[in-house]
This record gives C-alpha cells, sequence and structure tokens, in this order.
C-alpha cells in the first residue's frame, strides 16, 4: 500500500528525529527558525539572533508531506518537541517533554514535562494553549488523543478535545496535510485512515474544541490521491486538493 510506503519513507528521512504514530517527531528548520543539537544544548536560532539551551529538541513535525508547526500566530511563542525520543519494541514513554520559547526576545520560558506519550500538535493564535497529540495504544500507532495543555496555568486539561457530535468516532490515521484560517484560530489537518474514510479534523484552538468530518472517498481507489492532497483556505471553504470544498461554517462537504 503506497500509504505505508510514504509512512516508512517519511520516518526514515527525519532528521535527529523519532517517529510514532500521528505524532512525526523533529526536524532541524521550519517556521522561519532552525534548531541544531549540539551535544546535549541545542542551538536555536532565527536568522538574526541565536538560543542555546539544555537538552535535545527540534521543530516539531505536524504531516507526513514534510510539514512542520510549532510557533503561534502572532509568532511570539515557539514549542520545541523532544529530538531524542525512543520507543525501543513499540513501547508508549512513560513522559514526554517540550520546550516553550519566547522569541521577542528569544528566551526560553518553561520547559514542560507531562506523565504519558505526547507529542506537538497545534498551538492557539497568542501562545496560552499548546495541543498535544497522546498516544493511546501500543499495539496500533495510528490511534490517538488530541489534548490541550494551558501554558498559563501549567498544566494538562482532563478533557479530551474531541467532536461532541460523534462521540464514538474514533480519531485513526496520519497526517497528510494542514492548513490555518486567517489569524490561526482554525488549524485544518487531512488525515489518511487506510481502515475507513479519509476525514479533516477542523481544531478550534481558542475554545478547545473539534469537528471532525469524513471526506467521502473510497480507499482503495483514492489513496494517491488523498496522500498528495493540499489544503487552502478560501474565504469560508476550505479547498482539497482531491476535489473536495468543505464549508467552514456548516462543516457540509461537497465534491468540486
Amino acid at each position: 500500500m503506497r500509504t505505508s510506503l510514504l509512512i516508512l519513507l517519511a520516518f526514515a528521512f527525519v532528521p535527529a528525529a523519532s517517529a510514532a504514530g500521528p505524532w512525526l517527531g523533529t526536524a532541524t528548520n521550519g517556521v522561519g527558525f532552525t534548531a541544531v543539537v549540539r551535544g546535549g544544548t541545542t542551538v536555536v536560532a532565527d536568522g538574526s539572533h541565536s538560543l542555546s539551551i539544555p537538552g535535545k529538541w527540534g521543530i516539531p513535525r505536524v504531516t507526513l508531506n514534510n510539514g512542520v508547526g510549532g510557533l503561534s500566530a502572532d509568532g511570539r511563542t515557539l514549542v520545541l518537541g523532544q529530538a531524542d525520543v525512543l520507543h525501543p519494541n513499540g513501547d508508549l514513554v512513560k513522559s514526554s517533554s517540550f520546550a516553550v520559547l519566547s522569541t521577542k526576545p528569544m528566551r526560553l520560558r518553561q520547559t514542560v514535562t507531562i506523565k504519558g506519550d505526547f507529542g506537538f500538535d497545534a498551538l492557539s493564535p497568542h501562545g496560552r494553549t499548546v495541543y498535544l497529540i497522546q498516544r493511546s495504544s501500543a499495539e496500533n500507532l495510528s490511534q490517538y488523543r488530541v489534548r490541550a495543555y494551558d501554558l498559563v496555568e501549567k498544566r494538562l486539561l482532563s478533557r479530551v478535545v474531541a467532536d461532541k457530535r460523534q462521540r464514538d468516532w474514533l480519531m485513526e490515521g496520519y497526517p497528510v496535510a494542514r492548513t490555518a484560517s486567517p489569524g490561526g484560530r482554525w488549524v485544518y489537518t487531512l488525515y489518511s485512515n487506510p481502515n475507513n474514510y479519509p476525514f479533516v479534523h477542523a481544531l478550534d484552538t481558542v475554545s478547545r474544541t473539534a469537528v471532525c468530518v469524513g471526506i467521502p472517498l473510497n480507499w482503495t481507489t483514492a489513496e494517491t490521491t488523498i496522500d498528495s492532497s493540499t489544503l487552502s483556505v478560501k474565504g469560508n471553504e476550505l479547498v482539497l486538493s482531491s476535489g473536495y470544498v468543505l464549508d467552514r461554517t456548516t462543516f457540509k462537504v461537497t465534491k468540486t
């Protein structure tokens, strides 16, 4: 299956990173920054300024097609993921850490450590809330939950960020494309799902809610189309290059 090959290739070419399920590890550059590990420290730079911080960190990857994230929409908060995470035998890790930087001026604001197996997903526009992918199964790497961590109150919120309209929806798949609304409030991620329809995960990073919308494509005939799809916001529509449009208000999907 092409998706399996794509996953393997993406994992193979991630520099200084590991990948586990929907959490894809880290990169050394992206979103206007570089993060280069040198011994037991990481040098973070934006082209004009640099900062050395303890530990091994990287720019979070957010899609299989080399998309990266970690920078808030206002450009003032940068979240880095661990660049040396190992999953021996596919087991879940017992704790996960993230480095939170202020960019203007560049400084280490805090290091977040959480019990459990977590990876970066998204940030709210002004960097108050960081959204995390939590691996929920050591047996099935593509199953996950989305959680919210309040960087001001310094706590992981107990409620899972999920689509309240579909309580039985199983979050399962791999992210292949991503875009955000102007201002960064909504983050849209297209997931391939070899066990079901592909879907768009629409995350409201301000209200800490999400909507999942299935894309009515037959996986066996459309996997190539989905894997190479791109997303773009055009007014009140989310346009999929695979030939579908999602109304961003009603979440109705139509074929173009």
